[in-house]
């Protein structure tokens, strides 16, 4: 008797695709029937404006970040799910600072304690710039 060999599975045939999606924006706009791809664009064009109107009222560089992630996941048929979605990073507002030094009793002072006070002074009559010297 003669075996058979045991045949391999034919590989599946090379499918053709009607239009291929190449490009991000092309994947992007599958997202929400094409309502999604709009909404990032603008999102995308008010961070851009944020950034300058930063940069302009704060005198500084200014940045900020638009993340988009793209999640794929397959079945066995080869149908691919895509989730798409985006984070949009603003400049932050500076922080507001002050200077003030320790008082006595844990307190805070806007007085430099280690600076001496000028003592100001009306004076009646004629007044004189002079230096200070002996004579007084």
């Amino acid at each position: 008797m003669n075996a058979l060999p045991n045949p391999q599975p034919a590989p599946p045939p090379e499918r053709k695709p009607m239009s291929e999606l190449r490009t991000l924006d092309q994947i992007i706009s599958l997202a929400d029937n094409g309502q999604y791809q709009p909404l990032l664009l603008q999102e995308n064009d008010d961070l851009i404006s944020e950034i300058v109107n930063f940069s302009q009222a704060y005198g500084t560089k200014a940045g900020g970040k638009l993340q988009i992630t793209i999640s794929y996941t397959t079945d066995r048929f080869g149908q691919i799910d895509l989730a798409i979605e985006h984070k949009v990073t603003k400049p932050r507002t500076p922080k507001a600072k002050a200077t003030a030094w320790t008082a006595d009793g844990g307190g805070l002072t806007i007085a430099n304690p280690n600076q001496s006070r000028m003592e100001i002074r009306e004076v009646a009559g004629r007044r004189q710039l002079r230096t200070p010297g002996a004579d007084e």
